[in-house]
């Protein structure tokens, strides 16, 4: 239950620390923003995080974007010609486009720029499977040729699920897909000033002078992208009460996440407004490391599906159930691919049969199981909370290991045993658009190597991802999507832990905060005297 009282005195207190730390309010010419973590990967093909996405809309452009209503718009695209048989997509880039080292954009960029993508996106990875050849015709100019017509070409390139199809020059875009760039040049309405980066603690972005948005309004990620400041600083504050003072104070212009205890405080402040700009809400989830024991074996996986309550975890995160709902689907509840085929776990907790499938997949309860979990974080260290007391009340021995956010984002990398460097079990969350169906989400890749953190190792998966890719109609759709829920299943791909809605919080002195209907970006926005 809330405590406004209490969370006002915390709030208080934590305001008379600030002001103590705090110097000279920054400019009106910067925008001030305390994000939801620490930004230590830069390369937008490097981590799935939705801080390094958010990174990428700072400084890179796309060719298509989604508006407010889910519907791919053109971004960098002058013109699309599509063939009589529709197999042929012919793409020409718009005028006075430049990379942020003043040189202009071209077809080859934009080219080379796709194939890393495809390399490493789920969606990109079902294009390129139906692609026949992507050529330059000339500068501004370039083609998809596909085998046979692949209806979603314009959705795959305006996607917001991770990774996002981010345009680079030539020269950075041919490094090898699966190591991190070192050149962070990009196209967007703002530069990255690495000069001024300093990690775990500030991110600073200028703007680019020679930036021209699209005439259209902006509506969610597509449309004009106009720079309204000189610069926006991103300063990592872990704590919650420290954030909410500074916010009250003046000293921040925009926080992104906020817990819920604390919205009767920001509704009080006088100073303050909300706004929930992903109305299609979050959802928490579970993964694997598929490789090592106990959960390379699916009955162990299988068991964890029996050891999820939702509503725990719901509680946990969020606290307010007029905020959150359980959701015995992979794919966002409300959205056309809604289905709970397979996932009866999901709806029965059921303990003594988790209990019972560790028992059959030959695991020794005495081996510690390893829990990344990030302390630092206020949606995922409850999840953790949640599974690890779950665990041991069916005798699992785990082994938690405490660690900040950015280092989880690393370590879920390594593919070493859990107790020399890697893991067992991690949690996330990821937007409700993003999870809509089986395509557009690295989370519902089974790619092996080739696919998300944990690598799930399915070709079944991996054909339903392209089945549904090529299904015509709703109903198609809906049926492939079901097959897929009922094989993720079997598998123990990952968990769906349930959905809620979040917000954002900023001064009443900002306009022009957009709905993007995932993460918040930070063009357009107005400061007023």
């Amino acid at each position: 239950m809330f405590d406004p009282m209490k969370a006002t005195r915390r709030a208080l207190f934590a305001s008379a620390v600030l002001l103590t730390c705090f110097g000279t309010a920054w400019a009106e010419s910067t925008l001030k923003i305390v994000p939801s973590a620490d930004l230590q990967v830069l390369d937008p093909m490097g981590s799935t995080a939705d801080i390094v996405k958010m990174h990428g809309f700072m400084i890179y452009d796309t060719l298509y974007a989604l508006d407010e209503h889910f519907k791919p718009q053109p971004e960098m695209v002058q013109d699309m010609q599509l063939s009589a048989d529709k197999k042929t997509y012919r793409f020409t880039l718009r005028d006075g486009l430049k990379w942020h080292d003043g040189q202009p954009v071209k077809a080859e960029d934009c080219v080379a720029s796709l194939k890393r993508w495809q390399a490493r996106d789920a969606a990109g990875q079902l294009m390129a499977r139906e692609l026949k050849e992507m050529r330059v015709i000339d500068d501004k100019t370039f083609e998809l040729e596909f085998k046979e017509p692949y209806g979603i070409v314009l959705e795959s390139l305006s996607k917001v699920a991770s990774n996002v199809p981010f345009m680079m020059p030539k020269r950075i875009a041919e490094t090898d897909p699966y190591k991190e760039i070192t050149d962070y040049t990009g196209s967007g309405p703002y530069k990255f000033a690495k000069d001024k980066w300093i990690p775990g603690s500030k991110v600073v972005y200028e703007k680019f002078a020679d930036y021209v948005p699209r005439k259209e309004p902006a509506s969610g990620l597509a449309g004009g992208k106009v720079a309204q400041f000189d610069g926006v600083e991103w300063d990592i504050i872990k704590d919650q009460q420290t954030a909410l003072s500074a916010l009250i104070s003046g000293e921040i212009d925009f926080w992104q996440n906020p817990s819920l205890d604390l919205l009767p405080v920001i509704e009080a402040a006088g100073n303050l407004q909300t706004k929930v700009i992903n109305q299609t809400g979050t959802q928490g989830t579970l993964f694997f490391n598929h490789t090592q024991p106990p959960f390379d074996n699916p009955k162990a996986r299988q068991a964890m599906f029996y050891l999820t309550n939702q509503q725990a975890y719901l509680q946990a995160v969020n606290g307010n159930p007029d905020y959150f709902k359980t959701c015995a689907s992979f794919f966002i509840c409300g959205s056309p691919m809604e289905t709970e085929a397979g996932l009866d776990a999901l709806k029965a907790p059921d303990p003594v049969k988790a209990k019972a499938l560790f028992q059959e997949a030959g695991w020794d309860f005495s081996r510690p199981i390893v829990i990344l979990d990030p302390t630092d974080e206020s949606i995922v260290h409850p999840e953790t909370v949640v599974t690890v007391q779950a665990m041991r009340d069916i005798g699992l021995t785990v082994d938690v290991q405490a660690m900040d956010w950015a280092t989880v984002l690393k370590r879920r990398n390594s593919k070493e045993p859990a107790g020399k460097g890697g893991w067992n079990l991690l949690h996330s969350y990821v937007g409700g658009q993003v999870v809509a169906n089986p395509v557009w989400s690295i989370t519902f890749s089974a790619a092996c190597e080739k696919g998300i953190f944990g690598w799930p190792c399915d070709k079944t998966l991996e054909d339903l991802r392209l089945k549904w890719a090529l299904a015509d109609g709703l109903d198609a759709q809906k049926a492939v999507a079901a097959e897929y829920s009922k094989r993720a299943f079997e598998t123990g791909h990952h968990i769906p832990l349930g959905q809620w809605n979040t917000f954002v919080a900023f001064s009443n002195r900002l306009s022009g905060v957009l709905t993007t209907q995932d993460v918040p970006v930070f063009w357009n926005i107005k400061k007023s005297d």
